[in-house]
């Protein structure tokens, strides 16, 4: 029987019933509604009504993409055809929110199952951040975060100290986007106030380096991309997409919110973040409360400093769109479109250029000439906002 009857919970709190086809991997019907208040902000369309389709494109997203370098290699090892699978083997749960799919017929309690609270082990993780799968279990325990972590760069979660990490791949030989995080959280300790970004430091496993960073939630909390709160409202076309967004946000009653935009955008084009897309920054909201809380601190700027690009020998190889606004994909037009400068203390920038410079020089794999290219383009971009 490839038909289940599932719940969608938030915490303890139950927010819908729903059919679900094991063969497709997708919610086949809704069938009863408890508290929707509760639900995920992504399920529903701009007239606040709960779509099918938008559950169904929430919970696919909630699975490790197809994007992810080690995916085949994974659903090899693992003989399954898709990586929802996974997400439904550990109950759809996260360290990014608190939903999870509740089974009737075999009911389980948050308190006992969730990854803030409960331990993990790290057998998913050894292939979800592309090390080496020798050692593996017949039998891997896949209760694990690891089955619900977006995005295409390989990455894994772990316990360290009690405190859940996300620990991040680079790509390639260089495997610069690494560094790049560490820079990113070097500039964003120059500028801004501790509380606005997350903190990414070296991390050292299996003879080789990457990133790590502590969960931004705290208890009771979830983080909501941009995209679901774009998405979820209708955009008057009289704006453009940065006022929307401002506008969506004003809704939810949050401070600062130029000024808070200004400072993630004004990094971006200072570290040529080339991948800020709509599901890379968001706000915070407390799931108990439901209020919103917070702007999301500034997370996950690997992808910056022309790690995509093989040379950096002409002016072209510094040009990317910005993202993610649709009508101002120019680096320097983007800059144009923010409200807010006030912050920006041009002293903070001195000798940055050097700081990013000396830590790409950590990277025995980063060529000597390509380090003093970005050096260089850091300078001019410090002159530029100053």
């Amino acid at each position: 029987m490839s038909i289940i009857e599932y719940t969608l919970m938030n915490k303890n709190r139950p927010v819908l019933d729903f059919q679900y086809d094991l063969e497709t991997h997708s919610i086949a019907k809704i069938t009863d509604i408890h508290h929707l208040d509760f639900a995920p902000l992504a399920i529903f369309n701009p007239g606040g009504e709960v779509e099918r389709k938008r559950v169904n494109d929430w919970w696919k997203n909630r699975a490790i993409p197809a994007s992810r370098a080690q995916i085949n290699q994974l659903k090899d090892k693992l003989k399954i055809e898709s990586t929802l699978v996974l997400a439904e083997k550990n109950f759809g749960l996260s360290l990014s929110d608190r939903y999870w799919i509740n089974d009737p017929a075999n009911p389980q309690k948050w308190d006992e199952i969730n990854f803030f609270d409960n331990d993990f082990s790290d057998d998913l993780g050894l292939i979800t951040l592309g090390q080496d799968s020798s050692s593996w279990k017949d039998h891997p325990d896949l209760m694990s975060p690891n089955s619900t972590v977006d995005g295409a760069l390989d990455k894994k979660w772990v316990i360290q100290e009690g405190k859940r990490l996300l620990v991040k791949s680079g790509s390639g030989f260089i495997n610069q986007e690494v560094y790049n995080e560490v820079i990113a959280t070097h500039l964003h300790r120059r500028l801004l106030q501790e509380q606005e970004y997350v903190s990414y430091d070296f991390y050292s496993e299996a003879n080789r380096i990457y990133c790590a960073c502590e969960n931004m939630l705290r208890d009771d909390e979830e983080l909501i991309p941009a995209w679901h709160l774009i998405t979820s409202n209708k955009k008057p076309s009289s704006i453009n997409d940065y006022q929307f967004l401002v506008s969506c946000y004003e809704k939810l009653g949050l401070a600062n919110i130029t000024e808070t935009l200004s400072k993630m955008f004004v990094c971006d084009y200072l570290l040529g973040n080339f991948d800020r897309h709509w599901r890379n920054f968001g706000v915070i909201r407390n799931v108990e409360t439901l209020e919103f809380t917070r702007i999301a601190p500034i997370f996950d700027t690997g992808n910056s400093l022309w790690c995509d690009k093989p040379s950096l020998d002409a002016p072209i190889d510094y040009e990317y769109e910005a993202k993610p606004f649709a009508h101002t994909k120019d680096p320097e037009k983007q800059l144009a479109i923010l409200q807010d400068y006030a912050w920006i203390d041009a002293s903070a920038l001195e000798g940055f250029a050097q700081e990013a410079a000396e830590i790409l020089r950590q990277n025995p794999n980063m060529p000597p000439a390509r380090i003093k290219k970005i050096e260089a383009e850091l300078e001019r971009r410090s002159k530029r906002v100053v």
